[in-house]
């Protein structure tokens, strides 16, 4: 039945490894914690058995964009499923509720903060709970890189739903991390847990350090062929270095948060059709992408966390072909310099934030407000980065949340079908705009449907002013309701607004402790020389392993060295008869009697991965040009 299920919805014959088992673990009602690496299919363990169950699957989820991606690629599977967020208006909540409580969804999408509300609770009681997701389970514990103190109230909802089992799942999580997991979710003493390895064989970690980085990273693309990330720290190195790479014949895009929501879309769209072979982004990009023929992911600036690093760099090659990770050791960037802000600034930046918003003492909780962080600073005089700094400990702190939110145009029809059939003969000119509606969608009676006016009013043969005309003329007859689409950046205030404010000072200290040792984590990670690059990752998330991984920089140059002892003569040999000639390994191979010929395909193979010899078509050639 699992086997058919995977295969029905996914497409795949066969399950990876241990998604099967843990699947099982769900089905038997276990408590389960799930640790697989970037890209090692940790929703299918949930998803598939949410259709095997009866009953909706709960799941709670950090980020309005990672549900929204879940959601849209499970309607494409043909799974029904709903992620309620604060891009919803109060009708379409309500909307939405009801139809989950109808059995219309076997998915249920939430934040953490909305799971905790109490108008969520009133009808969570009404729900058939099959079980408890928890996404992200790494937000639930201060020592975890993204803490979300209202994943602390996750557990209280096992007390409403006492018969569900839960599953935690995450990708970074040392040990520390792993025990508050168990604690505050409330796992069972008999809980299951499954985890895999951190490590990826075919992934090949180097560090670069050079004079001129925008040169090297010319000279790697042009080297590495296929689709590549690279990785900056400011929106302003986005937008140069792609940029340079354009002008250097180098198809790339410029990506992060500051763009609108249409350019995100279009960019990213166009880099996984492979329209564009790079794609230059803040840590913006990523979350959701599951594009398996990343050959290449660069980090031009150094990450200021191992767990972001890991994620990052886990996104080349998930089909599992060689791929690259390399990060630059970039002497000139104020890595060092103390980006964590000062606990009077954090207030200052706070009181700004409720003036701005007009929030009166007592008052804002729970409440979400548009947010344009460019118009804010201007008019509080606070510089860029230090208000983006001082925003990420106040999300860390509990007291706000910020994100993009993203409303599509959306059309319910509210009217039963024979007032619609009724309303169509009376007006003949919105006739075909209905019959397109029903022809083009489904649900429209039942919920809130997102549209494309622009593909909408071409398929009609409308301009698309003549095309919103008809839909709020609809919306004034009351014959459907239009929810117009607009692309905001929000602030929702999870405490109200205190007569006087005064930070935590554990916590920030806490946190401020945590980001220091992070940032010299990465640092060390950076300029170590003669550790195993993977061995170094694999220990900061508790996996020790004694195998080295023998493809980053370190074991490369001591495979180097250890070849090169008493090959000098065979190497020799190789470079004399392929400096000015292309001869095929056969070739090669006869023009030594004795030696073994393993030895020199074998020698062959190693001046080849370490840049000496170059394989063009079936031939090789000496290497003339500079060694990366």
């Amino acid at each position: 039945m699992l086997e058919e299920l995977l295969k029905q919805y996914w497409g795949y014959p066969t399950f990876r490894a241990n998604q099967r088992d843990i699947i099982l673990s769900v089905l038997n009602g276990n408590d389960t914690l799930v640790q697989l690496p970037t890209g090692g299919g940790k929703s299918i363990c949930y998803q598939l058995p949410a259709l095997a169950k009866e009953g909706v699957c709960m799941i709670i989820s950090p980020l309005i964009a990672l549900m929204k991606d879940q959601v849209d690629n499970l309607k494409k599977l043909g799974i029904s499923s709903i992620a309620i967020h604060s891009g919803l208006s109060s009708k379409e909540v309500e909307v939405e509720m009801q139809n989950t409580l109808n059995g219309k969804y076997k998915l249920l999408y939430l934040s953490p903060e909305r799971a905790s509300s109490q108008s969520f609770r009133n009808y969570l009681k009404h729900i058939n709970i099959s079980f408890l997701v928890v996404d992200e389970a790494h937000c639930v514990s201060q020592w975890g890189h993204q803490f979300r103190p209202e994943y602390l109230k996750i557990g209280e909802l096992r007390s409403h739903i006492p018969n569900a089992n839960v599953i935690a799942l995450t990708a970074t999580a040392n040990h520390t991390v792993k025990e508050d997991i168990i604690t505050y979710l409330k796992l069972k003493h008999n809980f299951q847990f499954f985890e895999s390895s951190f490590r990826r064989s075919n992934l090949n970690y180097l560090v670069v350090k050079d004079n001129n980085y925008v040169r090297k990273l010319i000279s790697i693309l042009s080297k590495i062929n296929g689709s590549a990330v690279v990785y900056v720290n400011t929106r302003k190195n986005a937008k140069e270095v792609s940029e340079i790479l354009n002008k250097n014949n180098l198809s790339a895009s410029y990506y992060h948060a500051g763009l609108d929501m249409k350019q995100r879309e279009s960019i990213q769209s166009d880099w996984i059709n492979d329209k564009k072979r790079v794609i230059v982004s803040t840590n913006a990009f990523g979350m959701g992408i599951d594009k398996p023929d990343v050959r290449l992911v660069v980090h031009y600036d150094i990450p200021y966390s191992p767990e972001s690093y890991y994620q990052e760099a886990g996104r080349a090659g998930r089909d599992n072909l060689k791929s690259y990770c390399i990060l630059f050791l970039n002497q000139d960037q104020n890595f060092n310099k103390n980006e964590f802000p000062e606990s009077g600034q954090i207030q200052h930046f706070l009181n700004c934030l409720y003036n701005y918003h007009q929030i009166a003492f007592t008052s804002g909780k729970g409440i979400s407000y548009k947010f344009d962080l460019t118009e804010f600073t201007n008019n509080f005089g606070i510089a860029f980065n230090d208000a983006l700094n001082c925003l990420k400990v106040l999300e860390s702190m509990g007291y706000l949340k910020s994100e993009d939110v993203n409303h599509q145009d959306k059309i319910k029809i509210t009217v039963n079908q024979k007032d619609l059939y009724e309303y169509q003969v009376k007006y003949q000119h919105l006739d075909l705009i209905i019959k397109t509606f029903l022809r083009s969608f489904t649900g429209l009676f039942d919920h809130y449907t997102p549209i494309s006016v622009w593909n909408l009013s071409k398929e009609l043969k409308l301009s698309k002013n003549q095309l919103i005309d008809g839909l709020k003329k609809l919306s004034s007859d009351g014959i459907i309701d239009y929810i117009k689409k607009s692309s905001d950046n929000t602030i929702t205030y999870l405490k109200s607004r205190p007569t006087k404010i005064s930070i935590d000072t554990s916590i920030y200290s806490q946190l401020k402790n945590q980001t220091a040792y992070r940032k010299k984590f990465m640092l060390d990670y950076a300029n170590n020389t003669s550790i195993c690059r993977e061995h170094f990752l694999l220990e900061y998330f508790g996996e020790l392993t004694q195998e080295s991984c023998g493809n980053c920089d370190i074991c490369r140059n001591l495979n180097k060295n250890s070849f090169s002892k008493g090959k000098e003569d065979l190497t020799a040999a190789i470079k004399k008869m392929t400096l000015n000639d292309k001869l095929d390994i056969h070739k090669i191979v006869a023009n030594f009697q004795t030696n073994d010929s393993e030895e020199v395909i074998t020698a062959v193979k190693w001046l080849m991965e370490n840049n000496y010899l170059l394989k063009i078509k079936n031939n090789y050639t000496w290497n003339t040009k500079e060694k990366s």
